[in-house]
């Protein structure tokens, strides 16, 4: 079977029509290059060249896989080139896994740079509620995970954003004049929140909110997704509480007003312990180096 080199000894011959001049360019002897074309020749049952004393020319099957061999050492030329990108990181598909409410604002804050530095990466991004994260993270699934921490078992995380936690209230509701809202003035809401295995960083943060203020979290547990609970929201009977970028969502009928104790919602980044992948390192790592200024 023909290799890069029998490609290129057949083209360079072929574009000097010399075995002399050929030899020296490929760097070989003269007789090498002469038994190198005839064993190809009889490999392939055909004759690329017709030998004269001082020349050689293409015979007409000749120049057809000639022109093949160019195209096929093109493809060579460019997996050579993609196998050292894709080995150094610089190119290559990542799966990457994120919590619903991490692409209103953070996720294109923090991939949009990066991927201008990485333009050979693909990314392969799906919306993931954290439990389903964190299997996708330990099976390699996933290459790289957003979610909310605390992130349990084998996987190691690291805050790369946060942002302050609002009220969502209806438009036509009392608390949508005030200026902040207070979780003691949530005591007799109905709250539409999300069940706690769905998110249990997130979930855990809020709860943690309302026990500090003396006021018992038992939310509606109607929603898995931020955009549904500002949906009921907007119907206007119960209140809920969101990431300050969930106002990108412009949910019509919904005011956003500041909680007035110091809240703040993090986020991390978690690689896979179990995945190998040099693209995936590479995303990484500039992840963490060009962190956007609303990380700490």
């Amino acid at each position: 079977m023909a290799d890069d080199r029998d490609l290129e000894c057949i083209v360079t011959l072929a574009e000097e029509l010399h075995f002399g001049r050929a030899a020296a360019r490929l760097g070989t002897a003269q007789p090498a290059l002469t038994k190198r074309i005839q064993r190809l020749e009889a490999e392939w049952g055909v004759q690329l060249f017709t030998r004269g004393r001082h020349a050689a020319s293409l015979t007409s099957a000749g120049a057809d896989i000639v022109r093949h061999a160019r195209r096929v050492q093109g493809e060579y030329r460019a997996l050579r080139v993609t196998a050292a990108s894709v080995g150094t990181g610089q190119s290559g598909t990542v799966r990457v896994g994120a919590v619903g409410s991490a692409f209103f604002e953070a996720l294109p804050r923090i991939l949009r740079p990066v991927l201008q530095k990485l333009p050979g990466l693909v990314l392969k991004v799906e919306e993931l509620e954290t439990p389903e994260l964190v299997n996708g993270l330990e099976s390699g699934e996933l290459q790289i995970g957003f979610l909310r921490p605390p992130v349990v078992g084998r996987i190691e995380s690291r805050t790369v954003w946060e942002e302050n936690l609002v009220i969502a209230v209806s438009d036509s509701d009392v608390l949508a004049h005030e200026q902040s809202i207070s979780i003691a003035q949530l005591a007799e809401r109905e709250v539409a929140f999300f069940s706690r295995s769905a998110g249990t960083g997130y979930w855990d943060h809020v709860a943690a909110l309302f026990y500090a203020a003396g006021v018992s979290f038992q939310p509606s547990e109607r929603a898995e997704h931020v955009s549904t609970l500002l949906g009921l929201v907007s119907l206007g009977n119960e209140v809920t509480i969101v990431p300050e970028s969930a106002r990108n969502l412009a949910i019509p009928g919904v005011r956003y007003v500041p909680m007035r104790e110091e809240a703040k919602l993090p986020l991390a980044v978690a690689a896979s312990p179990v995945a190998v992948n040099p693209a995936a390192h590479e995303l990484m790592a500039l992840i963490l180096d060009e962190l956007p200024e609303r990380t700490e």
